[in-house]
């Protein structure tokens, strides 16, 4: 044991003690392995978002039936041709836009072939909610949609509760919202659709980018916790060298 620690001290230029070496052992091992996967989270997410930007960006195709398996369509560029069922628009609350306060409109669409779709059309500013002040945002007859397949039913928790019967709308929740279109047993698919960003034509509502908007910081995550886990390292050698010298002096 005097060997090991004598060799510990030539190692290190000090002896290592007890308590503050378990105390911070556990604490760097545990910095050390958290940055390490954080840095498989960043290649998991690279490649996740390259995947999904190839889908968005290859050429439409028809919107899928309903059952079709969310994992392998979301993301996918679709078109859908119909009719708007403009009566039974519903605003989702709380979708900021450059820091104004406004809306995002989602509306059944009844297809060719005889299907009920939701559309999240895009973003409205709160002053035009009703949709009186925005007749242009109304056409009738038949349209042709591309969209972006979206998963539905994300919410955390902090997300109220839809109610529909006082019109408000939180997140997308199909079921729900097939009923309030009168469309509950019909082939209703369980994503939703968000509309593509118009190059002419009504400007409202304003349609989504075609860009992926998932969050990537795990470089910054891994960065940090590699950090912590160095100035760990630094405080612990700088701490036993001080008092290794502080004993010394005091022996003398």
């Amino acid at each position: 044991m005097t060997d090991t620690r004598s060799a510990l001290h030539r190692t290190l230029g000090f002896r290592p003690r007890l308590w503050p070496t378990l105390i911070s052992l556990p604490m760097i091992v545990v910095m050390l392995g958290l940055g390490a996967w954080q840095l498989q989270r960043l290649a998991w997410k690279e490649g996740l978002i390259e995947r999904l930007e190839t889908r968005m960006m290859a050429p439409a195709i028809p919107a899928p039936a309903a059952g079709a398996d969310i994992e392998e369509i979301e993301f996918r560029r679709v078109t859908a041709t119909g009719e708007w069922l403009h009566q039974y628009e519903m605003p989702l609350i709380g979708r900021p836009e450059k820091g104004t306060v406004g809306y995002h409109i989602v509306t059944p669409l009844r297809t060719n072939d005889g299907r009920v779709l939701l559309v999240n059309r895009g973003w409205i500013p709160d002053d035009r909610k009703d949709p009186a002040r925005r007749p242009e945002s109304q056409p009738t007859g038949t349209v042709t949609v591309e969209g972006i397949v979206r998963r539905a039913g994300l919410r955390n928790s902090f997300t109220p509760d839809n109610e529909p019967g006082r019109g408000m709308w939180f997140y997308v929740d199909v079921p729900e919202m097939a009923a309030y279109a009168k469309a509950e047993g019909e082939d209703v698919p369980d994503y939703y659709i968000d509309e593509l960003r118009r190059e002419s034509g009504p400007q409202l509502p304003i349609g989504a980018d075609p860009m992926i908007g998932l969050r990537n910081e795990h470089l910054q995550y891994a960065i940090t916790w590699f950090a912590m886990a160095f100035g760990l390292i630094a405080v612990y050698v700088l701490w036993h060298r001080r008092t290794e010298r502080e004993e010394q002096d005091a022996r003398q």
